[in-house]
């Protein structure tokens, strides 16, 4: 075993464990299947002679095809294994920092870390840029302590509104609304204040793409890693990420909001980031939105969420530069299948339909699934390439 061996860890329930804060929080039966289905995830970032932590053995060809040389370990297998190796989990939670704590891989979670992990922070962040360049005031959300100061601040003004909670995480934790609420959404809203203290009140915009800035936060600054460009649904729920040249997607946000604004944000959210972060250390995105406001102008929202752990759009990121032929596109997806065997089927059917052609080693066209598949699975990660 090499010194300081890495093991990575894919741990999908981190914002809902730093909500909970309970060092044995357990996640729902959902999560806990989706972090079990994506368990290999990791490899394709992991640098060879890394671990990852599987829930079930995998087979050893998978991934070999595209240079996979990562050691899958159960927890089993783990167990007594784990001088010199140091956890390294998708994100850092109390439930997760305390697992890798007792096993002498990691530090136990610090209490005032949690405000990092915020949406108050990331309002912070927004703040920071408007004393910066002009953004609309009335994307700047508000914080709100009780269901009466909801009510209050939608009346004020037309439109339908957002309400988050602090902590949540990929659509979960958000409720859109114009301010008639039932005895359900009250109960929710309530349900939140109770847990977490307050709520985030934001407008409800007309978005025309939602993209990413991602960094490396390093004890020598904030280093940018690219652009992201990723899809959700009706209500925030992630679907996947672009897969394309850095290039393309600077120039594609060059045509929506200007190679002034493109330049603004290369050059002040790094400092942002270093100014309300400086002892966070780690991969973070910031996600962003482009939008338009009520005279169709395309305007941009550059600080709706920080993201501090690694993120999808990192992955597509790794994807692209390791693992891609270059100046190709495509598309990496996390997909969610109802019930047995429906995972296996259409896995199937896009590997036939979208046979994986390769050269030097790197996916030039067609469908490949990045997570083993079996009967049982409910979520796969998979990479389209066109």
């Amino acid at each position: 075993m090499k010194e300081n061996t890495r093991l990575h860890l894919f741990n999908p329930d981190c914002e809902l464990a730093i909500a909970n804060g309970g060092r044995h929080y357990m996640p729902s039966a959902n999560v806990m299947r989706m972090a079990s289905d994506l368990a290999f995830l990791p490899a394709w970032w992991a640098e060879e002679g890394d671990w990852v932590l599987v829930k079930e053995p995998v087979d050893e060809a998978f991934g070999k095809e595209l240079g996979i040389r990562v050691r899958c370990v159960t927890e089993e297998e783990l167990a007594g294994e784990t001088a010199n190796v140091v956890g390294v989990p998708w994100g850092r939670s109390p439930r997760m920092c305390h697992w890798l704590a007792e096993r002498g891989m990691g530090e136990e979670w610090q209490e005032e870390w949690k405000e990092w992990y915020s949406r108050r922070t990331a309002r912070r962040g927004l703040v920071y840029l408007s004393e910066r360049m002009p953004l609309e005031e009335k994307i700047v959300p508000q914080v709100c302590f009780s269901l009466e100061e909801i009510k209050r601040r939608m009346a004020d003004s037309e439109g339908e509104w957002l309400i988050k909670a602090p902590w949540s995480s990929s659509g979960k934790g958000q409720l859109r609304g114009k301010g008639a609420f039932i005895p359900k959404v009250q109960e929710w809203i309530n349900g939140v204040f109770k847990k977490q203290g307050y709520v985030m009140l934001e407008r409800y915009l007309d978005k025309v793409r939602d993209f990413a800035m991602e960094f490396q936060a390093t004890g020598k600054g904030m280093e940018f890693i690219g652009w992201s460009f990723f899809t959700t649904g009706e209500h925030g729920e992630y679907h996947g990420n672009m897969i394309a040249p850095q290039s393309q997607m600077e120039c594609e946000l060059v045509r929506l909001i200007g190679e002034e604004t493109v330049q603004f944000l290369k050059c002040h959210l790094p400092r942002m980031l270093e100014t309300l972060l400086p002892d966070y250390r780690g991969y973070l995105g910031v996600d962003m939105m482009v939008y338009r406001d009520s005279e169709s102008v395309l305007r941009v929202y550059p600080c709706v969420e920080i993201n501090l752990r690694f993120n999808m759009g990192l992955v597509a990121l790794f994807l692209s530069r390791k693992y891609v032929a270059e100046g190709m596109e495509g598309e990496f997806t996390v997909s969610f299948y109802n019930r047995d065997g429906e995972a296996c089927e259409e896995t199937g059917r896009l590997s036939r339909e979208y046979p994986a052609v390769y050269e030097n080693n790197r996916i030039k066209s067609g469908y490949l699934s990045l997570t083993p598949v079996k009967e049982s699975s409910r979520f796969v990660a998979s990479l389209l390439c066109y």
